[in-house]
């Protein structure tokens, strides 16, 4: 009896249609919240192929949604994670014509393409994009791109202006860092022509001078080759009288009338031989050709010591411009506002 009336009257019936949207919106919610919290989940962790899957199926569920710019936004974070520059670019891109030109959201995407470009070493083209720009952010990558192009009075030009736009003791202290990093750049020990012209009197001294360790060893093995070749050839050398009865196998042919009759060489009938030759070999010939070329490849490396000076007080600089950035890294301004994949 019990059972008959829960089934009568504990049962509930759904025979409005307003209940049915009712509930099949509460349902739908759920599903979007979801969607949205294992997305972001997968992006936290890193699976950003996976995320990237999450973030086009919920464009795809949710057309116009409050959520659609954060959407792409985070589809271009992705893309970035990747390596795919030129997709991240497209997403920002998409960001800033959907938005209102200097809202948070289309200056978080025009700042993000200026990232890309600078993680990309795009710095001209940062410079051209930023050359007219009062926004603070735009002036600090373009203080990045000039330093990165050895321009150090612009990217001091560049620091000082974001300074006084922010007008911030935060961004102050940040940016004081970067003025002592350009006036170190300025003040580098720069290698000089003269030294190393005259390092290269000694064979490979030129290159070691520019630190090109495996020029210089190579000079230095191929010279001791070539001078170790004419001491042999002069070693060889020999001048004064051979006997010929203690030689006879290197000076004469061997030959069956051939013998030595009291120790003086003869052979049978009228023709006589004499007891020994005097030599006076001269090999100067041989011997200029490796002292030719000993000297001529120790010149040509005292004159490419020279003429690479600037590509090697290029690199020495941009060995240090490495360092900053790795030190001073573009994040640590990078706190601008940016649309986030969160409910509200």
């Amino acid at each position: 009896m019990f059972f008959v009336l829960n089934i009568l009257f504990g049962q509930q019936n759904y025979l409005d249609v307003n209940d049915i949207k009712e509930e099949w919106k509460d349902f739908t919610s759920f599903q979007r919240r979801e969607l949205i919290g294992y997305t972001t989940f997968l992006y936290n962790e890193g699976f950003y192929e996976r995320a990237l899957l999450g973030y086009f199926q919920y464009l795809y569920k949710y057309p116009k949604d409050e959520l659609e710019v954060a959407a792409y936004y985070q589809i271009a974070k992705c893309y970035e994670k990747l390596n795919n520059w030129d997709l991240a670019r497209n997403y920002y891109n998409r960001i800033i014509q959907e938005s209102l030109p200097g809202s948070s959201n289309a200056n978080a995407a025009k700042y993000q393409i200026h990232y890309g470009d600078l993680i990309n070493e795009k710095y001209d083209e940062i410079i051209k994009n930023t050359a007219k720009t009062s926004d603070p952010y735009e002036m600090i990558f373009r203080g990045y791109a000039h330093f990165e192009n050895l321009e150090w009075k612009e990217s001091k030009q560049s620091f000082q202006s974001a300074e006084a736009v922010f007008d911030h003791n935060h961004y102050s202290k940040l940016i004081q860092a970067w003025y002592r990093a350009i006036k170190s750049a300025q003040n580098a020990p720069l290698k000089k022509k003269t030294p190393a012209l005259l390092s290269s009197l000694f064979p490979g001294g030129g290159f070691v001078y520019l630190d090109q360790k495996k020029n210089a060893i190579g000079l230095i093995a191929s010279t001791i080759l070539l001078y170790s070749a004419t001491f042999s050839i002069i070693s060889e050398n020999k001048k004064g009288d051979i006997l010929l009865a203690t030689n006879r196998q290197k000076n004469l042919p061997l030959d069956s009338g051939f013998d030595l009759i009291e120790n003086n060489p003869s052979i049978s009938g009228d023709y006589l031989i004499p007891q020994s030759m005097s030599t006076a070999k001269r090999s100067i010939s041989a011997i200029a050709a490796p002292v030719t070329l000993a000297l001529g490849l120790q010149i040509a490396s005292g004159w490419k010591s020279v003429k690479d000076i600037d590509n090697a007080n290029k690199k020495l600089v941009k060995k240090f411009t490495k360092r900053v950035r790795e030190k001073l890294v573009i994040s640590r301004f990078m706190d601008y506002p940016f649309p986030e994949f969160i409910l509200k």
